[in-house]
């Protein structure tokens, strides 16, 4: 967690360099209180979704966030087709068929 920003009361910032290879900084909405219960898993699947080509913004982590496949549960991301951007099934989920 000491690698993480706390940016407001509500907002935690994993910021580039916390994994090589991040092409944008990571955004996590969680409150003090919330921030215990994060999942270490969980924070890495946030830089690596940053990694992806073709994102837009940042990589975006809501409050309910836990370990997903790859992407985490509750991640949010966008991506630029037009800058080689993908879509990711573990983003869209596995379910959706």
């Amino acid at each position: 967690m000491e690698q993480l920003n706390r940016l407001d009361k509500n907002r935690l910032e994993v910021p580039i360099g916390f994994k090589d290879g991040m092409r944008v900084h990571g955004l996590i909405y969680v409150n003090k209180r919330l921030e215990q219960l994060l999942e270490p898993q969980s924070i890495h699947q946030v830089a690596n979704v940053a990694m992806l080509p073709g994102i837009v913004g940042a990589s975006l982590a809501m409050p309910d966030i836990h370990t997903g496949y790859g992407f985490p549960i509750g991640g949010v991301a966008a991506f630029d087709i037009d800058s080689g951007g993908i879509i990711s099934p573990g983003g869209v989920g596995y379910d959706i068929n």
